[in-house]
């Protein structure tokens, strides 16, 4: 490195030049002191002495290790500078590795998928039925990218471990499709025009009644929290029940919706009788409220169910005129969690506690007794 460009790097805030520059205090004062001790050295020993012999070669030993050292504290700084890059690099190299396809790039190779568009993926194409007939005025132009939902993603699995099969199935599914959602929430901070990435999860045991149903839900979004390459990891959250909490994955706020065939033709998560062997977990970035400029939240007694003012009241008075009224709290501050998987009977039955497996359990028992 010349000292020309030692200077322009200086001057322009160079992270690398920086790492060099900014070195322990400890490390310069050993520096000075067995610089000192070498001038004195030079100065002082006869050429070619066994003193100067053995200071010189104690000096050159010494700059190697030097020089070892300070190329570790600076490549450690490194890593801690941009762990979070390599963390992703490393996540979308590993999770992406059965996409097989390659696309030469110069001496490097990347996947073809990384210049694919998943606007056509197999979840997109079988949500499509449905989100055209639900009453929100976004949903039939909503612009979505989905996952492939494959049976042999974890292999052929043994008889008789039907519950344990399902469940490696689905975290295989979700695991491969982690790097697709990952470039769709990358491509959404970028400003493209993305409203939702539709998660399908095909097996009528997968949703076959509510508790199923929620049960599928936590296990979906807890892999997804696990694998996000931020590590915010948010599904593991004591606040998952507060008003504060809300999903998020690669640092993207995520607004989280779900359908199921288990739910009533009076539910707002009905499914009109499609797709009977699928259900589907919709996560919205909030980047997408933004763009279509959707007026502020606001109470249900705030709503005008006559005269709809604002897109708002549009879609509440739409789903009340279908025979699908939901929940809308009395104050724009509630718990997020609350509304991700709806009760079977939105405006009567308590929200559904899905991220506590215990309590599932509980309702299932009760309602069994009631029975």
């Amino acid at each position: 490195m010349t000292l020309l460009t030692l200077t322009r790097d200086v001057a322009a805030g160079s992270p690398f030049i920086s790492h060099l520059i900014l070195e322990p205090p400890t490390t310069l004062v050993l520096r000075a002191l067995v610089l000192s001790a070498y001038s004195w050295l030079v100065r002082e020993a006869a050429l070619g002495s066994a003193l100067w012999l053995v200071g010189s070669a104690s000096f050159l030993l010494w700059q190697c290790w030097d020089a070892y050292a300070s190329g570790k504290r600076q490549a450690a700084a490194l890593q801690d500078e941009y762990a979070l890059q390599l963390r992703v690099s490393y996540f979308a190299q590993k999770l992406g590795a059965p996409e097989t396809t390659r696309l030469p790039l110069g001496k490097a190779a990347i996947p073809a998928t990384a210049t694919a568009d998943f606007s056509h993926a197999a979840g997109v194409r079988s949500f499509d039925s449905i989100r055209r007939r639900v009453q929100c005025v976004f949903a039939g132009k909503a612009q979505l990218w989905g996952n492939d939902w494959s049976d042999d993603a974890c292999g052929r699995c043994e008889e008789g471990s039907e519950s344990s099969s399902s469940a490696a199935l689905l975290a295989a599914n979700v695991t491969r499709c982690l790097p697709r959602l990952h470039r769709f929430c990358l491509e959404v901070r970028r400003g493209a025009a993305l409203d939702g990435f539709v998660f399908e999860v095909r097996g009528r045991h997968f949703a076959s009644d509510l508790r199923s149903f929620a049960a599928t839900v936590r296990s979906v979004l807890s892999i997804i929290s696990a694998g996000d390459p931020s590590a915010a990891d948010c599904f593991r959250s004591s606040y998952i029940p507060k008003k504060g909490w809300y999903f998020q994955f690669a640092r993207e706020s995520i607004f989280v919706t779900t359908f199921a065939p288990c739910y009533p033709s009076s539910n707002p998560r009905y499914q009109f009788g499609l797709q009977p062997d699928s259900c589907y977990i919709l996560l919205q970035p909030e980047e997408s409220f933004l763009r279509h400029d959707l007026p502020p939240d606001k109470p249900r007694s705030a709503t005008n169910w006559d005269s709809p003012v604002d897109v708002r009241d549009r879609i509440r008075v739409n789903f009340r005129r279908a025979g699908r009224e939901y929940r809308i709290p009395e104050t724009t501050s509630y718990p997020p969690a609350e509304f991700i998987v709806a009760p079977l009977d939105p405006l009567l039955d308590p929200p559904v506690q899905f991220w506590r497996p215990e309590v599932i359990d509980s309702e299932e028992r009760r309602q069994a007794e009631q029975q």
